[in-house]
């Protein structure tokens, strides 16, 4: 199942994090506000990633207050997961 999902980041510079869930794969990340160059950077670099495998390898990279850009992104990919019925 394919899933366009937008998720509202909570303690960090992004306000907004949004991507598209297709075959378990994430793509077309896109971060509204946050440090362009690192956003841009983690969104490239998660393009075309298994959504458990973006998950455990973003999943806990601090920033500021014990998140980060990349930490928001593993949680909004396994809440979208969750939202799809399956066990994260």
């Amino acid at each position: 199942m394919d899933k366009h999902y937008t998720y509202k980041t909570q303690g960090v510079c992004a306000s907004e994090i949004s991507f598209d869930l297709i075959d378990g794969h994430v793509f077309n990340v896109k971060f509204k506000g946050g440090c362009r160059g690192n956003t841009q950077g983690v969104a490239i670099l998660a393009d075309g990633l298994e959504a458990r495998a973006a998950i455990k390898r973003l999943r806990g990279v601090e920033c500021h207050g014990g998140s980060s850009c990349p930490d928001q992104l593993a949680i909004a990919i396994a809440e979208c997961l969750q939202s799809m019925g399956e066990n994260v």
